[in-house]
């Protein structure tokens, strides 16, 4: 069965997308009813710092995917099973 890698794309995006969502509402209670102190400031900033960081460094990665390739799921469970010699022995 062939899967194309942009399957792999569309859920990291989703994934990144909740990761925002739930950015917001923290952010957004944080200013609301939390004390927005200098605490309270410096951890926000390091959050979206460290956020952006990470967001930013896998889109980079990711820029050079060839999307529209695809893998096989039966080849990753047989290069699982097998040996680097080639064998099977001993693996199942």
């Amino acid at each position: 069965m062939q899967i194309p890698y942009y399957v792999l794309l569309i859920i990291y995006l989703v994934g990144i997308l909740t990761f925002l969502i739930m950015t917001f509402f923290n952010m957004y209670h944080l200013l609301r009813f939390g004390f927005f102190d200098f605490t309270g400031k410096l951890n926000a900033f390091v959050f979206i710092g460290f956020s952006l960081t990470i967001i930013t460094i896998s889109i980079l990665l990711l820029m050079n995917v060839p999307w529209l390739n695809s893998f096989d799921i039966a080849n990753i469970f047989n290069g699982l099973l097998t040996h680097p010699s080639g064998s099977t022995k001993g693996l199942i």
